[in-house]
Parts: C-alpha cells; structure tokens; sequence
C-alpha cells in the first residue's frame, strides 16, 4: 500500500488538481456519450404546461385589473374550443407515435438496427412529441378551470396561450412528419449518421486520459475488488476514464488504485472495475464510478467509429440477398470515404502529439486507430460485397483516394486492402471482360474503358 507519507503519495499530492472547467467538460462529455433520452423534453413540457394552466388566473386577473372595462368574452364558448383541442391534441400525439414506431420497425427491418437512436434522439421529434402532450395537458387544465369556476374573470390570457400552442402544435406537427419521411431517405439518413460522427469528435476524451499508465499499468492481485453492481441504461461499454480525478482519489484516501478494464471495452454485470489496495464502502465506490463514462461504441452520437459501424451495418443490410441493393452499399460508402478523409490528419495529430509519451502505449490501445477505422468501415463489406462488381469498383476508388490524400504512414491498411482486391478479382471473376471493368469508379458504375486505378504512393 501506498501510504500519504511515501514519496509517490507526495508526488501525487503535488500534482495539479482537477479543475472547475474539467469537471464541467467531464459532465458534458459523460452525459453526450449517454445519448439524449426521448423522454426528457416531452416531460419537462408537460410539467411545464401543467405549471402555466395552473398559473394563468393570475394573469387574467391581473389583466383584469389593468383593463377596465375587460373585454367580454363567452366562457361556455371557451370551454368547448378548449376541449376540442385536448382531445384533438391526444388524438395527434397517439397519431404521431404510431407513424413514428411504424417508421422504426420499417427502418430497423430494411436499413438497420443501429439507426433506432436517430429517431429516439432526434430533436425535432423530441420537442414535437412534448408541444402535442403539453398542449392537450394546459388545454384540460384551462377547461377545468373554467367550469369549475377558478376562472373567476374572462380567461383571455388562458385562450391566448392555447390558440399560440395550438399554432404550434401545427407547425411542429408539419415538422414531425418530414422529418419521419426524411429519416426514411437512405442518404438524408446517412449524412444524418455522418453529422452524428462528426459532432462526436468535440467530445475527444484523450484529454482525460493523462497518466493512463498509471492507474491501468499497476497490478493489485491481492487488492480489493470493486465491481459493477448495477444495471447501465445507456450501454456497458467503458469509452472514457478520467484518471485524473482518479489519481486525485488515490491521494486523498491514501491507497492505490489498479483501473481493471481497458477503455473500450464492454463490462459485463458483476464484472471488475477497480482493485484497490485498502476496503472501500458504497459512497467511494460510487465516487469511483463517477470518474467512469459508459455508453455504446456503435451509436453514432458517440463518435465517428460509432457512425462507421452504423453505416457498415446499413450497407450489409443492403447486399443481404433479402434485400439486395448494391447502389445503397455504394451511398454507404460514400459517406464512410468523407469520415475517413475527416479523419485521417486528426489520426495523424494524435500520433504525433503522443510520439515519446510514456503514456502513449495505454492510451493508443484505449483510443482507435487509422487501421480500426478503415477495418470497422470497409472490411466486412469488401467480404460480403464479393458477388457485386460495384461495390468492388466502389471500394477501389476508396482506397485509391485515400491513398492520395492521406500520409504514408497510414498507407500500408489501405494498400493491403488493393492488394486483397487485386487477388480476389481472379477468383470472383472468370470472365476477363468482369475483371477489366472491376476497375475503379467512384460512383461505381464503371468506366468506359475499364482501365485499372493508378497506384498512388
């Protein structure tokens, strides 16, 4: 055990400790790579709704006292208008839900499981949901009011507001369904998916990964363990560690700490987390987890490997014989070509930033590198895109732009993959007419000649 007298515990106390700014930027970064929950805003809207149809007597009678004489107004009227939108609202809340849950089924069944996050977290969506529920909420709260003589003045502060949310309510609704009918749209959907990755990449947690050797590097076979002990809504897969505020622990309670799984992978119910040289009651375990971030590496939200392997899924959905649709396999392709562009110099930063780190060994196999990214989005589909000479033709122009646009040192993934392409041409292709017009097409159609792509180093 490393007590706080022995040197290491000094060094550790003299480390600079975590910030403000950090603990703000490690919150966003744990609640971003939870993803957004669906019903978080129609929620907070319907206690919003239930809070202003409580509140508007006041108003009207506030109203009533600046305006003399108040304007008459019919609140027998008031109260059928008011009614009507309640049940119209519920009406067009239930009529959303089911075109949206049959938008899903039908989008998980021909595209992909992994795009159901992009209908859950969708704002437009989210917020359209909460208007409907809230404004059939107000409306009945209004309506209530009315009748049972709580409104004791004309209620036209209480009518304004409804008739504004009800103008809301068709405008959103409006919104609703283009955005289920742009969903539905195979490349308005994967440039979604790409937007999702690229929104990922403001959420890099390498900057809290310093001294990852430290606690990952240690080993504490005798060491008190501490496990997962409870359900994770958002997925089990360990995507972040802070280590300072891990670091930062170990020397206020005076013991060493051994982080057990490696960043980026899944931790199972009841699995290890921690070995920690002294016990450790419930209230530091949870403090210990606290300086964890769990999500799931395949929803796109949690960065461009999670957008890549959303879009390989949707592109072997595609070439599966049940659906058989090479030309979405090549949109697909597409966009995986323009995140691996993005991708490349900021690959290349990272390397170079962590040349000479002694850090540098843990913090590469917690990360993805260049060749994870082009495995994760071009293998499985250069393997089962074997009978589809254009998504063959496809995948060479990849490579081959990519090959002149990225740096040698990321060259040799990308020139394995050709030369995998090259050998499976003869086998996959009898006739020399197919293997000449394998050649490749960006859009991969084919060229009128045929000609193979150049070879750029």
């Amino acid at each position: 055990m490393s007590g706080p007298d022995t040197p290491a515990s000094r060094r550790r106390a003299g480390r600079r400790r975590e910030s403000r700014a950090e603990r703000r930027a490690w919150a966003r970064l744990r609640s971003h790579l939870r993803g957004r929950s669906m019903w978080g805003v129609p929620f907070r809207l319907f206690l919003t709704a239930i809070a202003v149809g409580l509140l508007v007597p006041w108003f009207d009678r506030a109203l009533a006292r600046v305006l003399r004489p108040y304007p008459d107004l019919d609140t027998g009227t008031i109260a059928g208008i008011l009614g009507t939108i309640s049940g119209a609202m519920m009406t067009l809340s239930g009529l959303v839900f089911t075109a949206l849950t049959a938008a899903m089924s039908f989008s998980t069944t021909s595209l992909s499981v992994r795009i159901v996050p992009v209908f859950r977290q969708d704002a437009v969506i989210r917020w359209g949901l909460g208007l409907f529920v809230g404004t059939f909420i107000y409306s009945l709260i209004v309506a209530v009011g009315i009748a049972t003589g709580v409104h004791d003045r004309k209620p036209w502060v209480a009518t304004s507001v409804a008739v504004i949310a009800t103008v809301g309510c068709g405008t959103m609704f409006i919104a609703v369904v283009v955005r289920v009918c742009q969903q539905l749209s195979p490349a308005i959907l994967l440039r979604r998916l790409a937007a999702d990755g690229y929104r990922g990449m403001g959420f890099d947690p390498a900057p809290f990964h310093t001294e990852a050797a430290t606690v990952s590097g240690r080993h504490l076979p005798e060491g008190h363990v501490v496990r997962r002990t409870r359900a994770l809504r958002h997925g089990d897969t360990l995507l972040a560690v802070h280590t300072r505020r891990l670091l930062d622990i170990e020397a206020g309670w005076g013991m060493r700490i051994e982080l057990v799984p490696m960043a980026g992978t899944a931790v199972r119910y009841g699995g290890i987390l921690f070995r920690t040289s002294a016990p450790t009651s419930s209230s530091q375990n949870a403090r210990l987890l606290r300086a964890l971030a769990f999500g799931d590496t395949y929803s796109p939200h949690s960065g461009p490997f999670g957008a890549i392997r959303s879009m390989a899924d949707i592109a072997l959905k595609a070439l599966s014989p049940a659906v058989n649709d090479p030309t979405r396999a090549v949109q697909t392709l597409d966009r995986i070509e323009d995140i691996l562009a993005r991708l490349s110099p900021r690959i290349a930063a990272e390397q170079d930033a962590l040349a000479g780190d002694p850090d540098a060994t843990i913090v590469q196999a917690w990360s993805r590198g260049w060749e994870d990214h082009v495995a994760a989005g071009t293998d499985e589909i250069r393997q089962f895109g074997t009978s589809s000479v254009q998504v063959q033709r496809r995948l060479r122009a990849l490579y081959t732009s990519l090959l002149a646009q990225c740096p040698s040192e990321q060259h040799p993934p990308l020139r394995e993959r050709i030369d995998a392409l090259d050998r499976g041409a003869g086998r996959w292709w009898t006739d020399p007419l197919d293997r000449r017009l394998s050649a490749a097409d960006p859009q991969g159609l084919g060229t009128e000649r045929g000609l193979p792509p150049e070879r750029t180093s």
